[in-house]
């Protein structure tokens, strides 16, 4: 893309969707993803668009309240940041997109643009299913990603989130994709976690960084979070030295992940005492949500070891461990991306699975286009049925002298009848109007004929709304005000 798409000159008017000749309904706008991952940006660069769960909603209403953007989401993990939207305007979007990008992150256009993937229409609806799917994951078929692609819907699909019809479609479905790869294929069968990752690359260096074995090292792991309890899961299954030593600034969530784990020893420990148990570690273990680095070289400096080396080994975005801290004397430290030679040997014996997962995918994709097209077709397929109900109703009135002698029973039986035969007939050109067409031009053609056919008459433009973004606005500024 020419990066001088993303300048705005000026204010821009809401964008209008376009309709559809026929039936006059506004039209459901593309599907965008607008993001950076491991595969295209270091963690230094990811770090800065890092956003805590926590804020996803009001960041994404944000994004919501720009003029092109009708539907937006955002999903942001250790390995990835993005934006999710859905546009009738997509160089308008863009620009609102990248505008929102700039601000979050602090880098000028030249620095940030080269980091980031845009995708639209197939390819982001791939995209996100790739993503819930584990396909596109450092460690391919691992299961936290499903359980964020999960918690990206409950937020989008709240009475305040920012989905809108689309969206809130296309995350079902990615929901719904990412149980069945994991299902139906070998995609997740000895797939490893970021986290066991991380304590592997531990196993595999310790003897070259600090001259010692595995099993002799004294283990802090600094957080008592979800990658925490993941860590202390492959932690346990290995020779590694007991107790473990966690440090976390309540003692809630470590009393918590203490009871998951009745037969690992552990020790507790509150942040004020975080250096104490630096400086008896060989190797420390940092996943805290800190937006700020925990250890630095200036830090490591002010607590020496006296010659003891130490390994730090970092899961978090953005950093705990700062990228200077390896300059301290004795010290080796690791972050996320150096977890890749742990993660390479493991995925190519999945390779098989995750073709097997790309045919899902594929027919997954057909659907959701199919929907998405479908949707055009609404207001007919509503007007039809309208249409068959009213014949009945009529010809059962007709028919009154010689019903009105049936039983209760047998008048139930006469609408159940009717009813059916009303369905197996409009059964055929109601799925006629759903299957998915490759040119839009067959799908208007197919709407115009069904209305002559069954002589519908004028199809309400109004019977199907892709997006309530300015109810939701109207409530949102009406709840501001109360």
């Amino acid at each position: 893309m020419d990066s001088g798409m993303f300048t705005l000159p000026g204010p821009h008017a809401t964008v209008e969707a376009p309709r559809c000749p026929v039936t006059g309904i506004a039209l459901p706008g593309t599907v965008h993803v607008v993001g950076l991952s491991h595969h295209t940006a270091d963690v230094s660069v990811r770090e800065k668009l890092a956003i805590p769960e926590a804020e996803w909603k009001a960041q994404a209403a944000r994004l919501n309240a720009m003029p092109s953007i009708e539907e937006a989401g955002i999903l942001s993990t250790c390995n990835r940041f993005e934006v999710y939207y859905v546009s009738h305007d997509t160089e308008q979007a863009n620009s609102e997109v990248m505008n929102f990008l700039k601000d979050k992150s602090g880098l000028a256009q030249d620095e940030l643009h080269p980091n980031l993937f845009f995708h639209d229409g197939t390819e982001a609806i791939d995209h996100v299913l790739r993503v819930s799917s584990g396909l596109d994951s450092l460690v391919v078929g691992e299961g936290q990603i499903l359980s964020q692609v999960k918690n990206c819907a409950a937020h989008g699909g709240d009475e305040d989130g920012s989905f809108g019809k689309v969206l809130g479609k296309l995350f079902n479905v990615a929901v719904s994709t990412g149980k069945r790869v994991r299902s139906e294929t070998g995609i997740s069968k000895g797939a490893v976690s970021i986290s066991s990752a991380a304590a592997q690359l531990a196993e595999m260096k310790v003897k070259e960084d600090l001259g010692m074995d595995f099993k002799d090292a004294r283990i802090a792991i600094i957080g008592a979070g979800e990658m925490t309890r993941l860590l202390v899961t492959h932690l346990a299954s290995t020779n590694a030295k007991q107790p473990l030593h966690i440090v976390n600034r309540g003692r809630e969530r470590m009393e918590r992940l203490s009871e998951m784990f009745p037969n690992v020893d552990m020790s507790l420990h509150t942040l004020d005492e975080m250096w104490d148990q630096i400086g008896d570690a060989d190797i420390v273990f940092t996943s805290t949500f800190s937006q700020d680095p925990l250890v630095s070289k200036a830090t490591l400096e002010q607590h020496p070891r006296n010659g003891k080396k130490l390994m730090l080994v970092d899961i978090s975005v953005p950093v705990n461990v700062d990228y200077d801290a390896k300059e301290a004397e004795g010290v080796v430290a690791y972050h996320v991306d150096d977890l890749k030679q742990v993660i390479d040997a493991n995925k190519e014996k999945r390779m098989a699975a995750v073709k097997e997962a790309e045919v899902l995918i594929e027919g997954e994709i057909r659907d959701f286009e199919g929907w998405k097209q479908s949707l055009r077709c609404i207001p007919a397929i509503k007007m039809l049925r309208e249409k068959g109900e009213t014949i009945r109703q009529k010809e059962l009135a007709q028919a009154e002298k010689v019903l009105g002698g049936l039983s209760q029973k047998e008048r139930d039986t006469v609408e159940r009848v009717t009813k059916g035969i009303i369905a197996k007939l409009l059964h055929g050109p109601m799925s006629h109007l759903r299957d998915p067409e490759e040119e839009m031009q067959r799908v208007e053609y197919k709407l115009e004929t069904m209305q002559k056919m069954f002589q519908l008459g004028q199809i309400d433009p109004h019977a199907v709304v892709f997006s309530d973004k300015k109810k939701k606005n109207k409530k949102k500024k009406a709840n501001q005000a109360a």
